[in-house]
């Protein structure tokens, strides 16, 4: 076994301090061999001994300071890095001074701490994961389980009039259209995960570019319950965007707005200038999101009412998706709502000088 650091720091000072008081003695002794050195020899010894026993006392104290400065702290790290080797990050150090071990114990510390940190997200994130596996796989089979039965139905001959003939295809291109709406979902996730997913950038007119998006919106709502109302006319200015991934961003604002809303969905799409920025809102009349949900409507995963999100289908992904994409552009995201209204979604751009 190796002797410790300790050991080794305690026997090299004894050998500094009492090494030359030997070879003082040897010398001393080896001499003159007659009555004069030998009494120089012994009248040495009291005095070597005086020497030494100060040396030794002062050798004990610099070993507990070093003990205790050095070592100990030195003993706690080690012990905590096994732990967390081991993967137990919930070891805190206890050791604290205002000196190099102490700094150093500190900076450890706060190593420790943010090895937790990721942990504790790394766990979520594997949890929130496995929920949406889940989730997808009963948001997958409800709505197929569905289109069979619809499907069945029709082949049967169930539906022998014309009316309840459409109002089955209806339904079956419902359930059809949050099955596309999922996958959709999970493969822009899958491009975000990957960093696939590329913007390509241009320089656009602020007008132009938000016609270009809304258009084919107010298109889809035309003749329908819920109704989409665009202010017009929009701000004017340059902004560099990719107008592919803001249609995405306008798609699922519009989308959630209206299956949250329900049926009689009213849905305001507005824009203007804020400084050098350009802010979009869409605005909804439906249920006001509860308090708790809003910080963490971005987030990955994050289904808010989970009963409800279960109900009008969606993996929780879409969000945050807009997310990546306004954030990706430089620009910033948010909700708030609108007490005795409904909710609003917005973001903004920055303008280009």
């Amino acid at each position: 076994m190796k002797p410790g650091l300790r050991f080794t720091m305690v026997a090299s000072m004894f050998i500094i301090i009492l090494l030359p008081l030997l070879l003082i003695s040897v010398a001393l002794g080896t001499g003159n061999n007659n009555a004069r050195a030998d009494e120089a020899y012994n009248g040495m010894i009291p005095v070597i001994i005086m020497v030494s026993l100060p040396l030794i006392c002062c050798t004990i104290w610099m070993t507990r300071i070093i003990t205790r400065k050095i070592l100990l702290p030195l003993r706690e790290l080690t012990l905590v890095a096994e732990q967390i080797v081991q993967g137990n990050m919930d070891c805190p150090i206890t050791y604290r001074a205002n000196d190099e071990m102490g700094r150093f114990s500190a900076v450890f510390e706060l190593m420790r701490t943010r090895l937790l940190e990721s942990k504790v997200n790394q766990d979520a994130y594997e949890q929130a994961r496995n929920e949406l596996i889940a989730s997808i796989s009963h948001d997958l089979r409800t709505p197929l389980s569905s289109i069979r039965g619809y499907v069945e139905g029709l082949q049967d001959g169930v539906a022998r009039d014309t009316i309840k003939f459409e109002r089955y295809l209806s339904i079956i291109r419902d359930k059809t259209d949050k099955l596309n709406d999922l996958i959709e979902d999970l493969f822009r996730f899958s491009e975000l995960e990957s960093g696939q997913l590329q913007m390509n950038y241009g320089e656009m007119e602020c007008a132009l570019l938000l016609e270009s998006i809304v258009r084919p919106l107010e298109y889809e709502f035309a003749g329908g319950k819920a109704r989409l109302t665009v202010v017009r006319p929009f701000p004017a200015g340059m902004v560099r965007a990719d107008e592919v991934r803001l249609t995405q961003v306008f798609n699922n604002l519009v989308g959630n707005a209206t299956k949250y809303a329900g049926e009689e969905a009213h849905i305001t799409i507005a824009a203007s200038h804020t400084g050098k920025r350009l802010e979009v809102s869409v605005s909804d009349n439906g249920t006001e999101i509860a308090p708790e949900h809003l910080p963490r409507l971005f987030e990955r995963f994050y289904r808010g009412d989970k009963s409800r999100s279960s109900q009008l289908g969606g993996a929780g992904l879409g969000l945050a998706i807009c997310k990546y994409i306004i954030e990706e552009h430089g620009g910033d995201i948010g909700v708030h709502t609108l007490p005795g209204t409904g909710n609003v979604f917005y973001f903004s751009l920055p303008l280009i000088s």
